[in-house]
């Protein structure tokens, strides 16, 4: 039983709690969806917004939803945010930001000061992902996407394709430390819009030097391939490959496959101060499609077996060579060293040695499935 002593104790208190001020009213703010950011032909920085507009319906009751593109321009990502600013009624709130966008000529200068801008907020959406576009990233935000809000759309695009493992899952807080990270650099998704402008198309990964987009994109099975050497999952991972060398384009010559797991192992060593990488890969697979039949005959599953590990292997030796050409170190050996080999790492300048070692890729492909037929 409370005394009334203390009773009157609480209520007293209570006069002197201040109540919840810290407050972020819809009402008050206009929130941004997508943006982008570009550079123009004088080094400003293009700000490029997509904003959701309610607006009450025609007929009856209810509200239509539409969608107001938006752009700034100044010296510095803030200066082209405050460009915005000023011509709209209310307060920019990027709280709920779903796509952030990069041009790739912004992109090959530095990346950072964009990002800069959403760290320093604490009110930023820092599961906002991260892409990297050909040509103007303000391109893509003016697609005309039908029955879909823009953000939406892009969004969308971009889980159907991680989920295919083509690009990567990459938003604005999982990137920061990569960037200040000497021994690895980061790889974002790279799209670009379809002719007509009604579209995007996601091309692969763009590969990146630092901070810095080098200008080179892994696509395709190349793509698929980096990615599960990396250590990365997917819920439809799939190849279509040719196994026979013949001319003609006879379907029997083809398998396709999913996935199913993937092991990978990553072993750095150094050999009279060389440096030696070697990244076995072993992917247990189910083919999805196989004119020629046959799986009930062990030889038959042999061959596919030694045949796909080998046309495997080569994709991931083209996709070595296009990372080392690119200098871009996004298995992050270059952490390995610094963890196990801190003495050598200290002795070389590693951006200038990395485009020179040996890797040497080898992908081992076991068959565990093959649908309901032999």
């Amino acid at each position: 039983m409370i005394r009334p002593s203390n009773f009157l104790c609480i209520a007293f208190m209570t006069i002197f709690l201040s109540a919840c001020w810290d407050q972020n009213l819809l009402k008050d703010v206009r929130l941004y969806l997508a943006a982008s950011f570009d550079l123009d032909t004088d080094g400003r920085i293009i700000d490029t917004v997509s904003s959701p507009i309610i607006k009450k319906a025609d007929q009856g009751e209810g509200s239509a939803e539409t969608y107001q593109i938006i752009t700034g321009i100044g010296d510095t990502p803030r200066k082209a945010r405050g460009d915005i600013d000023k011509r709209v009624s209310k307060t920019f709130d990027a709280s709920k930001l779903r796509v952030l966008i990069i041009g790739n000529k912004l992109a090959k200068e530095d990346i950072y000061p964009v990002l800069d801008l959403f760290y320093r907020d604490p009110k930023s959406s820092l599961s906002a992902k991260v892409v990297i576009a050909e040509g103007m990233g303000k391109g893509i935000l003016e697609l005309n996407i039908k029955d879909q809000k823009i953000s939406e759309y892009l969004f969308e695009l971009l889980e159907s394709q991680e989920d295919s493992l083509l690009i990567p899952e990459e938003n604005i807080q999982s990137i920061c430390a990569e960037m200040f990270d000497p021994g690895e650099d980061l790889s974002l998704p790279y799209i670009s819009q379809e002719e007509g402008g009604t579209l995007a198309n996601v091309e692969g990964i763009a590969l990146f030097n630092e901070r810095k987009f080098t200008g080179h994109i892994l696509s395709g099975d190349e793509a698929e391939i980096f990615l599960l050497m990396d250590g990365h999952t997917g819920k439809t991972v799939s190849f279509t490959k040719k196994i026979a060398n013949h001319d003609d384009s006879d379907l029997r010559e083809f398998v396709s496959l999913n996935v199913k797991k993937a092991k990978k192992r990553l072993e750095v060593t150094i050999e009279n101060e060389e440096v030696k990488v070697n990244i076995n890969l072993k992917l247990k697979i189910s083919l999805t499609e196989y004119a020629r039949n046959q799986l009930y005959n062990k030889q038959e599953i042999k061959f596919l077996n030694e045949e796909l590990s080998e046309i495997l292997t080569k994709d991931a030796e083209t996709a070595i060579k296009k990372l080392q050409e690119a200098n871009s170190d996004s298995f992050g050996i270059g952490r390995r060293l610094i963890s196990l080999h801190n003495d050598y790492w200290q002795r070389v300048d590693w951006k200038s040695v990395y485009p020179n070692i040996s890797i040497t890729p080898k992908v081992n492909v076991e068959i565990i499935g093959h649908g309901i037929i032999e």
